[in-house]
């Protein structure tokens, strides 16, 4: 199912895409990490990510430092963990520690940035512990003239 899911992610993205445009695999992969709930109890990451109000997704910058997109392919992608610790009283982030830097600034950066803005269910968890997965994919996508119709 998640293969399912990510491929069904990625063509979409890909469709909205020009054609030879670099395409980001941005993975947040759910059964790796865990969960503290506000009680100091580990739990399964699953369950703290059912109580998200607001997720908003990382603004990887496609064209960092060169305008070569094999450059940026090479450059930046990598595995990152990050400690989001959670406010019990009003569920935003309060503060995020990376475990494991994905190797690039530029991914921690724009991973940092978009942790700082979730929310979560006030009053149920107190921390997660959330790996990331970033790859860029080249996907040509066929763009139709609809003028020749």
């Amino acid at each position: 199912m998640k293969t399912l899911t990510t491929t069904i992610a990625i063509t979409l993205i890909a469709f909205a895409a020009r054609a030879s445009e670099a395409v980001p695999y941005i993975a947040m992969p759910i059964d790796n990490g865990y969960a503290i709930d506000a009680h100091g109890k580990r739990q399964p990451n699953g369950l703290c990510a059912r109580d998200v109000i607001w997720a908003c997704a990382p603004r990887y910058p496609l064209r960092a430092h060169s305008s070569d997109p094999a450059n940026w392919s090479r450059n930046h992608r990598g595995d990152g963990l990050y400690r989001l610790d959670i406010d019990l009283k009003t569920g935003r982030v309060s503060r995020i520690t990376i475990v494991k830097s994905s190797g690039s600034a530029v991914l921690d950066r724009a991973s940092t940035w978009a942790f700082s803005r979730w929310v979560f269910t006030p009053g149920k968890w107190s921390a997660m512990i959330i790996p990331t997965t970033v790859r860029v994919t080249w996907v040509p996508v066929l763009i139709q003239d609809r003028s020749l119709n």
